[in-house]
C-alpha cells in the first residue's frame, strides 16, 4: 500500500510538473496528452501527440533534468544520422527544451518484443534475441573503444543498494549477492574491455517490432560504459519477465539465451568480455533488478530463483 501511494504522488506531481510548464510554454502546450505511461524519480514518460501525430514526451526530474534532456537531444541526433532508415531504427526526435528537461519523439506503432516473446516457442525466441543482439550491434558500431574497467564503482553502490534489503530469507539472499560482486570484482579489476555508447536501458519492453524495421525507444545513455551491461540489464529482464522452460542456467540466466543475445556482437568482444565480464555484470543487474523490484509480485520469485542460481555457479570464467 506504501508503494502504490508513493507511485500515486509521483504520477500526480509529474502531471502537475507538466501542465504548469504547458501552461507558460505555448510550443510545448502542442503536444496533446492522452496517458502517462510510466513515472519514476528520474523521468516521467508521456503518450499523446504533437503536431498531430503519435508522440512520447519523456519530463526529467531533478536538479540534472536540463543536462539529461540536452545529452538525450544530442545522442538522439547522432543515432538519427545513421538509424534513421534501414532494418535497425530509433525513434526520431521531434523537438526538444533542455531548459525545461524535456525531450519529445515518435511513438513508434508496432509489436514491443516484449510481448512477443511471452509465449514465444524456442525457435522464435531465438531469432528475436537475435534481432536485439543485432539492433545493439548496430547502435554501437560507430562508438565503440577499449578501455581498461574499474568495477569498483559498481560493486559500491549495488552493495549500498542491498544493504536496505535486511528482512528475512530475502536479507541473507542480497547479503549474499553482495559478498559474491565483491568476489567476482578481482577477476575484471584493471582489464581491457570494449566500452559502447549504449543505450542503458536495453531491454525487450524499448523494442518495438514493425514491418519495416526494428526500433529501440528510450534511449537513455549518451556516456561509455561496458558493452556487456546492456546485455545484461536484457537478460535479467528476460528471466525475470519470461523465463525459458528447460534450458541449462549457469549464472541463473538461461544458456540459449546469452547465446543467442551476444552472437552478433562477437567481434567487438574482449577475450574477457564474455566469460569474465559478462558475470559480473549479470550480478550487477540481478542486484538492481532485487532492489528495485515489488518482491511481493509473482515474478519477483523468477529473480530469487536466478540469484541463487547465480550464487551457487563457480567464479569461473564462462565459456566465451
Amino acid at each position: 500500500m506504501v508503494r502504490e501511494l508513493e507511485e500515486l504522488e509521483t504520477l500526480l506531481a509529474a502531471a502537475e510538473t507538466l501542465q504548469e510548464i504547458q501552461s507558460r510554454r505555448k510550443a510545448i502546450a502542442r503536444f496533446a496528452v492522452e496517458d502517462l505511461a510510466k513515472t519514476g524519480p528520474g523521468s516521467s514518460v508521456f503518450e499523446g501527440r504533437y503536431a498531430d501525430s503519435p508522440a512520447i514526451l519523456k519530463l526529467f526530474h531533478g536538479p540534472e533534468r536540463t543536462e539529461r534532456a540536452r545529452a538525450q537531444k544530442r545522442e538522439l541526433t547522432r543515432l538519427g544520422a545513421f538509424m534513421a532508415t534501414g532494418r535497425f531504427r530509433v525513434a526520431p526526435l521531434l523537438n526538444a527544451w533542455p531548459g525545461e528537461g524535456i525531450t519529445v519523439t515518435a511513438r513508434i506503432e508496432g509489436t514491443p518484443m516484449d510481448a512477443m516473446l511471452a509465449d514465444a516457442p524456442p525457435t522464435d525466441r531465438d531469432a528475436l534475441l537475435g534481432g536485439a543482439g543485432q539492433w545493439l550491434a548496430h547502435l554501437v558500431s560507430r562508438a565503440t573503444r577499449q578501455h581498461s574497467f574499474g568495477g569498483r564503482y559498481w560493486v559500491r553502490v549495488r552493495t549500498a543498494d542491498l544493504s536496505d534489503i535486511t528482512d528475512g530469507p530475502d536479507g541473507a539472499l542480497a547479503a549474499a549477492l553482495a559478498q559474491r560482486l565483491a568476489q567476482r570484482l578481482p577477476a575484471v579489476a584493471g582489464a581491457t574491455v570494449t566500452q559502447a555508447r549504449c543505450h542503458s536501458d536495453f531491454a525487450p519492453a524499448n523494442l518495438i517490432v514493425t514491418p519495416a524495421a526494428l526500433y529501440g525507444v528510450d534511449i537513455q545513455n549518451a556516456n561509455w560504459l561496458p558493452l556487456v551491461k546492456d546485455l545484461a540489464r536484457f537478460l535479467v529482464y528476460l528471466e525475470t519477465r519470461h523465463p525459458r522452460s528447460r534450458a541449462e542456467r549457469p549464472l541463473g540466466i538461461a544458456q540459449p539465451d546469452i547465446d543467442a543475445l551476444c552472437a552478433p556482437l562477437q567481434r567487438y568482444f574482449t577475450p574477457i568480455d564474455r566469460s569474465r565480464l559478462l558475470p559480473f555484470f549479470i550480478g550487477v543487474e540481478l542486484a538492481d533488478k532485487f532492489a528495485t523490484i515489488d518482491r511481493a509480485a509473482p515474478r519477483a520469485d523468477n529473480l530469487r530463483r536466478a540469484i541463487t542460481a547465480y550464487l551457487r555457479a563457480p567464479t569461473t570464467a564462462l565459456p566465451g
